[in-house]
């Protein structure tokens, strides 16, 4: 179920294991409810909406081709596989947008609240723009489903000051694949490791749209990550299961 919020107010199991298994459960129950939907927000990158202008929509939004230096805050690596049906989806296409390290989306629409205090330390932040960061990417999944980004954790914002509403940090989604309806979706922060952790979970508890009476436990739990120490640097899954 889509919600629609104006800005003030929303602001392993394998094949052959499978066959093993009660016929009385289907595909969809064995392998996990859909992906829970989430609201597209205001902030989407349609072309000409970017305050800070960049061509490129690659999987890796830690800098930008072109530029000096590197994007602002603590890099993740975030990968994952799109599926159907415990079967991968290969050609579907991932798109997502975010934040940067100071709360604030490279998008024109968002002027509101460029500096607040922050309701626990009462520290000044000013939402500025990193031009070093990327905000947007694509990618598409290979023949295995899987996809993976390169990113920062993006800083908390206010939803609505009156009301005391802050968005934690999250990542929000966009999948395309053929033979299937589009998703709009939105990943949470979770983990030791994260930079002020108990506040992204405090944040994470408070909010309306993660915590989404109309959604099961279980696809809450879904769209929160646990991103921790890997090889290659801080690593969270976020498999996606599409309809």
């Amino acid at each position: 179920m889509k919600i629609s919020l104006p800005r003030r107010k929303f602001f392993g199991l394998g094949l052959g294991a499978l066959a093993a298994l009660p016929v009385t459960r289907s595909l969809a129950q064995i392998c996990g409810e859909a992906t829970a939907e989430q609201p597209l927000g205001p902030f989407f990158p349609h072309p000409g909406t970017l305050e800070n202008p960049v061509s490129e929509n690659d999987s890796d939004l830690t800098f930008v081709q072109g530029r000096r230096g590197m994007a602002e805050g603590q890099i993740v690596h975030i990968v994952g596989q799109v599926t159907h049906d415990c079967h991968p989806i290969s050609g579907a296409t991932l798109i997502i947008w975010q934040a940067g390290h100071s709360g604030r989306y490279n998008h024109k629409g968002d002027a509101e609240s460029q500096s607040f205090l922050h309701p626990q330390t009462g520290e000044l932040i000013r939402r500025t723009l990193d031009p070093s960061f990327q905000y947007w990417g694509r990618t598409v999944t290979d023949h295995n489903g899987n996809y993976r980004f390169k990113t920062i954790v993006p800083g908390f914002y206010p939803a609505d000051l009156q009301s005391g509403w802050y968005r934690p940090p999250h990542i929000h989604f966009l999948v395309s694949a053929t033979g299937f309806p589009q998703l709009v979706t939105q990943m949470y922060f979770d983990g030791d490791d994260l930079v002020d952790n108990p506040w992204i979970q405090e944040l994470n508890e408070q909010d309306f749209l993660l915590q989404n009476p109309n959604m099961s436990d279980e696809q809450k739990r879904k769209l929160i990550v646990i991103f921790t120490e890997q090889i290659d640097g801080l690593t969270g899954r976020f498999d996606i299961n599409l309809t």
